[in-house]
């Protein structure tokens, strides 16, 4: 069969020897660091600001601060976010850069303000500026966390790990604002863009998968992990919620009664934030649009959390590890999609 999504892949049941599915652990080893809860919330502007990193750090996951600012609002977002978590944990926030001179300077001022897990945010990573970038990071300290991408073959992860990255971000158009693929033609189908660049990373063992886009539905990310990624990173099914930055404005078209509310939401290629980035509105590749207010991003992690914990007990699986190894899944025709309401 061809590329595949996450709709089309049902995890195969089996048996289980755990008494319940409370004590499953789906923890996340990164190397330098051990995720509690293996999600991320996207670095994009109408995602993770201070708020949401706080929110996710506290609830097991990452947030990685978006770099659609000026370095000293950056800096501020750094600092502010640590000084709430109040940790000495050096990878508890994480910071994104691009690939311009500029960034270089970005990336010295939040370093030198205790910033140590980095993201270079590009739409394309597998890129001769990337591989600069990495190399250039990788040259100022050696306690740095460097996530790199994105790519979605196998020849883009395992570049990108020779070039010295610690996790590769996975994934070219899945996400619910990305327009990547309607627009250029290019994209893989994210289950099978998993699958590749685990493959492609067969000689680099110790170099992470971070699973970015397609998460619809809380099973769709031990569908990830069974593709071969450690974490997902996700955006769509955080906007909306009280964490995220922005206002909440009421629907026009409901009374007091009946009142319902709404944020915005829009890719990190889009034209409004290639503007807001003091980039000229020339071509995009995401959307802006709105979300219905959904309340505290917790509710929707309980959810993940849920979710994981109950497939790991369905496949056998006491933790994160023994998922890996023992997981199977098969591949649904339309008739096993439309039955499993996806």
């Amino acid at each position: 069969m061809g590329n595949i999504s996450f709709n089309q892949v049902s995890i195969v049941e089996q048996l289980s020897e755990e008494p319940s599915r409370r004590f499953i652990s789906y923890s996340a080893d990164m190397g330098k660091f051990v995720m509690g809860l293996p999600v991320i919330s996207s670095n994009m502007p109408q995602i993770t600001e201070e708020n949401m990193v706080a929110c996710m750090y506290m609830n097991g996951g990452r947030g990685i601060l978006h770099r659609f600012c000026s370095i000293e609002r950056n800096v501020e977002m750094y600092k502010e976010s640590m000084e709430r978590l109040a940790t000495d944990d050096i990878y508890a926030v994480g910071v994104s850069i691009g690939v311009s001179t500029k960034d270089k300077d970005r990336f010295l001022n939040l370093y030198e303000v205790g910033a140590r897990l980095f993201c270079i945010d590009v739409a394309h990573g597998h890129h001769l500026l990337v591989k600069d970038m990495i190399e250039w990071v990788k040259e100022q300290a050696d306690d740095i966390y460097l996530i790199a991408g994105n790519v979605a073959r196998e020849e883009g992860a395992r570049d990108l790990a020779k070039w010295g990255a610690d996790a590769i971000k996975v994934g070219i158009g899945p996400g619910s604002v990305c327009s990547t693929r309607k627009n250029t033609g290019v994209g893989t189908p994210q289950f099978s863009a998993i699958q590749n660049s685990k493959k492609g990373l067969k000689d680099y063992p110790d170099v992470k998968i971070i699973a970015d886009g397609g998460i619809k539905n809380a099973g769709d990310v031990p569908k990830a992990i069974a593709a071969g990624a450690d974490v997902v990173m996700v955006g769509a099914v955080l906007a909306g919620t009280t964490e995220t930055p922005g206002k909440v404005y009421p629907s026009p078209d409901t009374d007091l009664w009946n009142r319902t509310y709404y944020k915005v939401y829009g890719g990190s290629a889009s034209g409004e934030n290639k503007v807001s980035n003091g980039k000229e509105h020339k071509f995009v590749e995401g959307i802006m649009k709105t979300v219905p207010f959904k309340g505290k991003a917790k509710y929707i992690l309980d959810e993940i959390v849920d979710g994981l914990q109950s497939c790991f007990s369905y496949t056998g699986a006491k933790d994160m590890a023994t998922f890996k190894k023992k997981v199977k899944f098969e591949i649904m025709e339309a008739s096993g999609i439309a039955e499993s309401k996806l």
